[in-house]
């Protein structure tokens, strides 16, 4: 005998369908839901919940880049030009990290804020020089040579939290204040 499904309330129904929409125009909608979607009850449909969990989410992935990074950079094998290029990308990735600190400072200072417009273009500011030091951290595989195996394994996680990054500051950009 099958047991029946819970009926899923109207209420997490909108919250869910609240987040596909916002995500549904974001330039990469499916790291968005992937991201955004198992808070869709926390965020509810809040512009403000939404921003601040894709910044979140930039966050962490921020995070485990810059320790995927660091665990590379300690390899034994590694040539001159990755732990070069490796030492460059943690410290932009660390730069990033910040960035995404700030822009989330901003928006929990926006609500009290008596310049909301200036709060948000703060935010606007950092989430853009965030996804600057990411792909900074790309730029330099160019310039050195680096084995396939680690330019893969960087291009991959620097893609990843910049694609998350992208969303967040396409969500801000579309915040109403």
């Amino acid at each position: 005998m099958a047991l029946a499904k819970a009926p899923v309330s109207s209420t997490q129904t909108t919250y869910t369908n609240f987040v596909k929409t916002s995500c549904n125009v974001t330039t990469y909608p499916s790291v968005c839901l992937n991201s955004l979607l198992p808070y869709a009850t926390a965020i509810k449909s809040d512009p403000f919940r939404l921003v601040k969990q894709a910044l979140s989410a930039t966050l962490k992935s921020a995070s485990t880049t810059r320790s995927t990074i660091s665990k590379l950079a300690k390899a034994k094998n590694i040539t001159k030009g990755d732990a070069a290029v490796l030492k460059d990308c943690i410290q932009d990735i660390q730069d990033s990290i910040s960035d995404i600190k700030d822009s989330l400072k901003a928006l929990s200072s926006l609500k009290s804020s008596a310049d909301k417009k200036f709060v948000l273009a703060n935010a606007q500011t950092w989430t853009s020089a965030a996804i600057t030091d990411e792909y900074s951290c790309t730029d330099g595989i160019d310039d050195e040579e680096v084995s396939p195996a680690v330019m893969k394994k960087i291009k991959s996680s620097i893609m990843s939290v910049a694609r998350l990054s992208s969303n967040a500051l396409y969500l801000i950009n579309h915040l109403q204040v």
